[in-house]
């Protein structure tokens, strides 16, 4: 009986005792983590909903219950699929919307990580042959927080349309809520409204 009542105190000591140090979180919940979720589930997929999520349950992500918080705003008001990484406990997520749209939202990160390891990240692609390029490139204060917001033209190599890559990060080190998010753009006109060419 004594053995029995050690064995029963040890176990609920134990659980206790992971309630208190939860285990420690996935590669998934870092800035290098977040970015390739991104780069892999969103931008080498071409924001295409069912990829997406096929890559994604291949990566041990789980459905998010859509009545939990404000799933609705990750996936802009469409139809589409959000998934938690695993071991992030749901701090970082993937939002695929039907009409192309993709999104990673990461919680409790510092935004100039974030910002770097995405800069990167697009860096490798474009060594491969992608074209990417800068547009914008600004910060802006909203509800008492100062953001950057960065926006890449993306067009993969051998593709005949361009993507639209955009950061919203945090611009102090302190933990924020980072986004990321691709959906296509609209083609680039042949000839510019004064009749040049345009390159």
């Amino acid at each position: 009986m004594r053995r029995v009542l050690g064995v029963l105190l040890s176990t609920c000591a134990g659980l206790v005792s992971a309630q208190q140090n939860p285990p420690p979180l996935s590669a998934w919940a870092t800035p290098q983590g977040a970015a390739r979720i991104f780069v892999q589930a969103c931008v080498q997929t071409s924001a295409e909903e069912g990829a997406a999520v096929d890559w994604a349950l291949s990566q041990g992500f789980e459905p998010v219950d859509p009545m939990r918080g404000s799933m609705d705003g990750l996936l802009a008001g469409q139809p589409g699929s959000v998934l938690a990484a695993p071991g992030t406990r749901g701090q970082v997520l993937l939002a695929a919307a039907t009409g192309r749209q993709c999104t990673v939202w990461a919680e409790h990160m510092p935004g100039p990580p974030v910002r770097t390891a995405m800069q990167e990240a697009l860096g490798v692609l474009s060594s491969r042959g992608a074209k990417v390029q800068l547009g914008v490139d600004r910060n802006f204060e909203r509800a008492g927080a100062w953001r950057n917001q960065l926006q890449w033209r993306y067009r993969a190599v051998g593709a005949t349309g361009d993507l639209g890559i955009g950061a919203i990060t945090t611009l102090g080190d302190a933990p924020g809520t980072q986004g990321l998010n691709v959906a296509p753009l609209p083609a680039t006109p042949a000839f510019a409204p004064d009749g040049m060419p345009t390159r």
